[in-house]
């Protein structure tokens, strides 16, 4: 059997040769260990996705996205118990008219026949494993949402936030005197190292001069002395597992790889580097130093063996929209970067206000997964791939040029002549090239990962940096730096054109208009959306934002004001299209993960969804 929707978590049931995994649509599933799926939930009325996943010797415990509390039966997978999200909680100590807040924290643990997890309030929620009782709906020790549990040692526990903090103490009595700061972004992973009596953590952000620049994992004492850090990557580090001995640790991330690191002794040393794999690594399941599985977060499950060689996977056909670019001089022509290549998709306006879309064309290259592209005035388009491709194809797919640059292309520009075009890469260089033939025109150094890049309208080249978490300007002939935009926090994401020329930049603070003139922020957007903003675009006057949270948020453009708030996309959003028809209706593309593309047709500002298409 395959898997139809996108995995977000799997572990190893205890006593078990069985692995369980929750999925975006709140369902779990069983695997056996050469991943043929053996049973799937029936799905239930919650339809979030499923982050926080504990498996006991009975039950399978999960917590969606908007809080949602269940439990299921772990022999049939059949649901038992679920408590709203928008209902478990100490209504005296919210705000008037407060609903839960999605977040996509894996926090969940069970000890001693007692359920501990934050809901949506992020307040922590007490449940009677068995009775499915209410306890305690108590304070979090955190000002921000707990985004880890680990209550492995029986007496001292460790939760981990959203902000870097770790607090040190114990769930059962409510105390935790020890807070650290081990990181100034997500803490995914904590587990307790039982052969050294310590606690390892994940981070997402890093500390001091690192920051966006070198994370890894850390460890600490259960007292909160003797920290330690272990540098692994530039991007953010998604969990960390022991084996059953815990002699050695396991470790991944965005970077694609998977660290091995023993720790027979105290000082531990990094042992083995599996990959990078495909895509990014997003969860694991450890069965031995010989057997493990990867969770990419493509959806994919990997078997591997203790020489990273692929045994099995799980049959699953993972599909994207990265993005989606119009047509220089015919806006309802868009081409859509994919998992398997470029799809070139039409869309007008329907009969009865419907939204007619057309796959006009699909082409494989063989790039893999290509993350941008560009479409040019004669119909060829230049793209990136994943797998470190720089390409130009013909209208018709045939490729024209190729060629590989440094790391992992991450941002792709096209001059306003269309002559040039820029590629952004996480090793740190901007590579431009001739669009015609692919040669090497110019090659900037910006000494730290890079994620975006753009042109303004008079040639001048724009990049994002992670050193310092800065826009960049150079000059359109030299590598003089012309200025810097330095507002912001966390990585960027994205550089994004609007449709009067204006630039914009994502990343998780916001989407953000930006004057290349005085090297300012001119205009901030970001309300009530969660995680990291990744893509936008404007029309008809409202700025459209989406990324992490599977939500699309409307904004007037004119002043920041929050028009509308969509909750209910099928996946992370990563790819927006919107144009003014003929008639003076403007239509709004939304794509993402598992390859949708929801349409909606726009009332001042508020989408209304009228169509939700999938790439072929």
């Amino acid at each position: 059997m395959d898997i139809q929707n996108r995995l977000l978590r799997i572990m190893r049931a205890p006593g078990r040769d069985v692995l369980v995994a929750s999925d975006v649509r709140v369902r779990v599933h069983a695997f056996d260990d050469d991943l043929n799926l053996v049973q799937s939930s029936p799905v239930t009325s919650y339809g979030a996705p499923i982050n926080a996943l504990c498996v006991t010797e009975h039950y399978v415990l999960t917590k969606d996205r908007f809080g949602t509390i269940g439990k299921w039966d772990l022999d049939t997978l059949v649901p038992m118990d679920f408590y709203d999200g928008r209902a478990i909680c100490d209504a005296s100590r919210l705000y008037p008219d407060e609903v839960p807040s999605p977040t996509p924290n894996r926090a969940i643990a069970c000890i001693n026949g007692r359920v501990y997890t934050p809901n949506g309030y992020n307040q922590i929620v007490v449940l009677d494993a068995d009775t499915f009782e209410v306890l305690d709906i108590r304070e979090s020790p955190s000002k921000t949402f707990i985004d880890c549990i680990c209550a492995s040692d029986p007496e001292v526990h460790a939760l981990s936030d959203v902000e870097g903090d770790l607090f040190i103490g114990n769930l059962e009595t409510n105390q935790f005197p020890i807070e650290r700061q081990i990181d100034t972004s997500v803490v995914h992973g904590v587990v307790y190292d039982k052969r050294h009596d310590r606690f390892w953590t994940t981070q997402d952000g890093g500390l001091g001069e690192d920051r966006c620049v070198r994370t890894g994992v850390t460890t600490i004492e259960k007292d909160g002395s003797g920290f330690r850090e272990f540098k692994l990557s530039h991007e953010d580090n998604e969990f960390i597992a022991f084996d059953p001995d815990h002699r050695y640790l396991f470790a991944g991330g965005f970077n694609g790889k998977l660290s091995i690191f023993d720790n027979s002794d105290r000082d531990f040393f990094l042992s083995k580097v599996i990959g990078p794999l495909e895509f990014q690594l997003i969860h694991a399941a450890v069965v031995s130093r010989d057997q493990f599985y990867v969770l990419l977060q493509t959806g994919d499950v990997i078997r591997l063996n203790g020489e990273g060689e692929e045994v099995c996977r799980a049959s699953y056909a993972n599909k994207c929209v990265w993005t989606l670019e119009p047509h220089p001089t015919d806006d309802s022509l868009v081409y859509a970067g994919t998992d398997q290549g470029v799809t070139l998709l039409r869309y007008r306006g329907g009969r009865f206000d419907s939204v007619r879309i057309d796959q006009v064309a699909r082409h494989a290259h063989g790039f893999g997964i290509v993350k941008d592209v560009k479409p040019l005035p004669d119909g060829s388009y230049v793209g990136i791939s994943r797998k470190g491709d720089v390409f130009r194809a013909t209208d018709a797919g045939a490729i024209e040029w190729q060629r590989q640059v440094l790391g992992v292309p991450r941002g792709l520009a096209v001059s306003a002549d269309h002559e040039r075009c820029l590629v952004a890469t996480d090793e740190g260089t901007l590579w431009e090239s001739a669009s015609s033939d692919g040669v090497v025109l110019d090659t900037i150094a910006i000494g730290s990962p890079s994620y975006a890049c753009i042109y303004t309208t008079d040639g001048r080249r724009v990049a994002t940096a992670d050193s310092l978490q800065q826009v960049r300007v150079y000059a359109a002939d030299s590598h003089e730096l012309l200025g810097v935009v330095h507002e912001f926090s966390h990585r960027l994401k994205r550089l994004i054109r609007g449709s009067n020329a204006e630039i914009f930049v994502t990343g998780p603070d916001g989407m953000f208009e930006l004057d290349l003139d005085s090297y300012q922020v001119r205009r901030s957007f970001g309300d009530y959306l969660v995680s990291t903003k990744e893509n936008g675009v404007l029309c008809d006057g409202h700025l459209f934002v989406g990324g992490y949270g599977y939500q699309v948020a409307s904004y007037r453009y004119s002043d920041g004001r929050t028009v509308d708030l969509q909750e209910n996309l099928p996946d992370y959003t990563k790819a927006f299209a919107a144009r003014v028809e003929p008639d003076g209706a403007p239509i709004l593309l939304v794509g993402g993960r598992g390859g949708f593309i929801c349409a909606y047709r726009l009332h001042d500002g508020v989408p209304r969804k009228v169509r939700e298409f999938y790439v072929r």
